[in-house]
């Protein structure tokens, strides 16, 4: 899917001229990758004791986890490394869920209509993707947004699998167990699969995009195709999400697989742990669902404000992300510049936002 390109050549640039000004080394932001790759496999090692705890219910909501945080790495291919918002992955979750749950009710294998969803939302993405990715911007953003929404009122209107599009499947004959790690081994896939990206051609490529598409194109990239193929490796596993929660939940109807709130939620989680970043999605996922399971538990509404408060907390104050702010503050820092000193900066940043906004 992904395209090839080559580097232009840099031979006019190799000798600096006399006289220019040197630059101080910067640290490598690759160092990084190998302790962030460590901590995010320590992370996922550690998940796979909770079905030890033998709780039902902290089962149950590190399940819902596992999958917010493959369906947010899943958002970070395209949104994160490429730079285009979509606000319509939710569209292939649905895809997902409703091919596994019509071959169900067919009396095909659940694994047969997971997988099938999974072709299903790819080849959409590639055809949908044709048109949609020649837009840019708040343009793209609408138009997938426009798309998840119609195939919803769609699915509803044509009673898709019951009445108006109500699906209810027998119970599966998994374990909640099983379908525990089967959510965990599929945000696995896509923490490694982020992990290659972040230290690959085709993910450097995309970045190159992220930056400046114009020139990326004037540096050889197919740009387009590489946009395609981004927009195919999101869709998948967003689908396989889809698909297994269909089967999980025995029961779905659009307004469930469909909801805008997903989407929303993938780009927060996204953004909340940093764009772009192989830690980021993974760690935002835990602690912002976890905080938000626990308003649910206490009996709280909250969860909506909490979602539209993080939203405008991260938008402002830290648009790097929690892993960029971390990164942020233990890296090398300046000749004469104390961890005081940066931390006071920092604040000055703040309040100049502050003041500039009227908040």
């Amino acid at each position: 899917m992904f395209g090839s390109w080559h580097k232009p050549s840099t031979s006019s640039t190799a000798t600096a001229e006399p006289g220019a000004e040197q630059r101080p080394a910067q640290p490598k932001s690759g160092t990084r990758w190998p302790w962030s790759l460590l901590t995010g496999l320590i992370i996922l090692a550690l998940a796979a004791l909770i079905p030890l705890s033998g709780d039902a219910a902290t089962l149950h909501t590190w399940t819902l986890i596992l999958m917010f945080a493959a369906l947010a790495q899943s958002w970070n291919f395209l949104g994160g490394f490429t730079g285009y918002a979509s606000f319509g992955n939710v569209f292939f979750f649905g895809v997902g869920a409703y091919s596994t749950g019509l071959l169900i009710l067919a009396g095909r294998p659940f694994w047969l209509g997971v997988l099938a969803g999974a072709v299903a939302a790819g080849l959409l993405a590639f055809l949908l993707g044709l048109p949609v990715l020649r837009l840019r911007g708040h343009y793209f953003a609408i138009a997938t947004l426009g798309i998840a929404e119609a195939t919803r009122e769609l699915v509803a209107i044509r009673n898709l699998g019951g009445s108006g599009g109500e699906v209810e499947l027998p119970l599966p004959a998994l374990s909640d167990t099983a379908f525990y790690f089967l959510f965990w081994l599929l945000a696995l896939a896509c923490f490694l699969l982020t992990a290659y990206l972040a230290r690959s051609k085709p993910g450097y490529a995309l970045i190159a995009i992220r930056e400046s598409e114009e020139t990326a194109e004037a540096m050889g990239i197919p740009t387009y195709w590489y946009k395609i193929g981004a927009f195919v490796l999101s869709a998948v596993p967003t689908a396989l999400a889809g698909g297994l929660y269909a089967y999980w939940s025995t029961g779905f109807d659009p307004p469930t697989v469909f909801d805008v709130g997903i989407s929303v939620e993938m780009v927060l989680l996204t953004v909340l742990g940093g764009a772009g970043t192989l830690l980021g999605p993974l760690v935002s996922a835990i602690l912002f669902e976890l905080l938000s399971f626990q308003f649910q538990i206490s009996g709280s509404t909250f969860h909506n404000s909490l979602l539209g408060l993080t939203i405008a907390i991260v938008t402002i104050f830290i648009p790097q992300g929690l892993v960029g702010l971390v990164q942020e503050f233990f890296r090398p820092l300046a000749p004469g510049m104390s961890r005081r000193q940066l931390l006071v900066e920092g604040v000055r940043r703040v309040r100049r936002v502050i003041a500039a906004n009227g908040v």
